[in-house]
């Protein structure tokens, strides 16, 4: 008798999706001045993890953060479903700010507790076209389940895709325009960005009703 091949099931995934905004050069070339003008108005007083804004971009965003939102909340709506699968049209509630980061500075991971999706949308990755890795600034994301993975042999990971970094994080190298959209429990940070231009974001997080 033929011994039948293993089957292997990913299960309990965590969807991370990113997206480009398709207007973004429009979008970006209005969202710019208006986030550092907004900046240089509220002082800009920074630490080691930039400027941030009160979470009030809604407010104050004009058309581009409208713009922004609605494509948010049908992305949102792609990746969600009520239990036995049926795609959901959910009226989203997005609270967002607006951030800057300078050379130097970084984001520390954190889950967002009280919302199902959070995420970054990137106005300015500040790389100004270089691909130089050396300029860091990468958004990272961390295993959900902790150290856990990793605790009794960190040493070892697993044959499956992604299995590789089980208790560990992942990152991925902002662009302009891109969008970043994970669930919130997911731990979110940036890593020391290096670059001298300013990097201009909006975090959001968005709770269902």
């Amino acid at each position: 008798m033929v011994a039948s091949k293993p089957q292997i099931r990913s299960m309990f995934a965590t969807p991370v999706c990113v997206h480009f905004l398709p207007v973004a050069q429009e979008a970006n070339a209005e969202l710019r001045p208006l986030i550092l003008d907004k900046a240089q108005a509220d002082g800009g007083a920074r630490n080691s993890e930039g400027w941030r804004s009160a979470a009030d971009f809604d407010v104050w965003g004009g058309l581009q953060a409208q713009t922004l939102f609605r494509v948010l909340r049908d992305l949102a709506d792609s990746l969600t479903a009520t239990r036995n699968g049926t795609r959901v049209t959910l009226d989203w509630k997005i609270t967002a700010a607006a951030a800057t980061r300078q050379k130097g500075e970084y984001l520390e991971r954190a889950a967002r507790p009280g919302a199902f999706w959070s995420g970054v949308y990137y106005v300015d990755d500040g790389y100004q076209k270089s691909d130089d890795e050396a300029l860091g600034g990468e958004c990272e994301l961390a295993d959900p389940r902790g150290v856990l993975p990793a605790m009794i042999a960190p040493q070892f990971g697993f044959r499956v895709p992604n299995g590789l970094t089980a208790g560990q994080t992942e990152s991925i190298r902002p662009q302009s325009g891109m969008i970043i959209l994970h669930p919130s429990w997911q731990p979110r940070g940036e890593r020391r960005y290096e670059g001298n231009a300013q990097r201009v974001v909006v975090e959001f997080d968005m709770a269902a009703p």
